[in-house]
């Protein structure tokens, strides 16, 4: 699947940057060689400033903070859902057509506020690297880790699959976790804690927003004991509407994959 790909790439991706990170603090520019030839004839002009001496002062090197690599490494990572996301929600698709709830922020909102909170997971995450190197320090960064890779996930599964209740499931344990995390990231450093209270306030707001979602748009998932026709009857029982797009869409996409597989593709 090519969603189980793009996920596997971004986790890759986002181990191997940290890990290189680790290793490097700073980025510098060498001083440009300022040698020059001999000239036979030297004539000098008083009005004229020389360049070589303005250029030697300003090509200094350029020291980058270590937190920059871990920034760029997690708002890489997160962008690896962003062709799914916006294939999701462009105008006239499945989720445009759905019922949202009030709360729902405009589309222009989400990308601003998570490279926001990617960048601060970067400087975090910096810190307890650079903190200490102790068994403790390392057990925290793997439960970072998997925690990272379950938000990389969410967003393939609720604008990929079309999965409401997965999607507040991960969410779900997204706070959770986080909230784990917290605490050992403090016994640490403070400091690397704090800069996850603005990502913990985002990810109950968003689970929130998720578990309206779900309200809005029911999605009977997981029953198959019971054929297509019995489902709909009794969703359809009593004169109420609540067979939605939603469930079309899920319903669109099982005919797809029989169809496919009754054609030996």
């Amino acid at each position: 699947m090519t969603l189980k790909r793009l996920v596997s790439a971004a986790a890759a991706t986002l181990l191997l940057l940290l890990h290189q990170a680790d290793n490097v603090t700073s980025f510098s520019l060498p001083a440009a060689s300022l040698t020059s030839s001999k000239r036979t004839h030297h004539h000098h002009h008083p009005a004229i400033a020389n360049p070589t001496k303005s250029t030697s002062s300003s090509l200094q090197a350029i020291n980058l903070p270590s937190w920059t690599y871990y920034s760029l490494a997690h708002v890489i990572g997160g962008t690896t859902g962003t062709p799914i996301v916006i294939s999701g929600t462009k105008k006239g698709s499945w989720f445009d057509r759905i019922p949202k709830p009030s709360i729902n922020p405009p589309n222009f909102v989400f990308g601003p506020v998570w490279t926001l909170l990617y960048s601060l997971m970067g400087v975090s995450v910096s810190r307890i690297v650079k903190s200490t190197s102790s068994t403790s320090s390392s057990m925290v960064l793997k439960l970072w880790y998997i925690h990272y890779a379950l938000n990389l996930i969410w967003a393939p599964i609720f604008f990929g699959y079309q999965k409401f209740r997965l999607g507040l499931i991960i969410s779900i344990l997204l706070v959770v976790s986080l909230g784990l995390i917290m605490p050992l990231y403090h016994a640490i450093d403070p400091i690397s804690a704090y800069l996850q209270v603005p990502y913990l306030c985002w990810l109950i707001f968003a689970t929130v927003l998720n578990y309206q979602f779900c309200k809005l748009n029911p999605m009977d998932e997981n029953d198959g004991k019971k054929n297509e026709a019995m489902r709909q009857a009794e969703l359809c029982k009593d004169g109420k509407a609540v067979y939605n797009d939603v469930m079309l869409q899920n319903d669109l996409r099982g005919l797809q994959k029989d169809a496919a597989r009754y054609a030996g593709l």
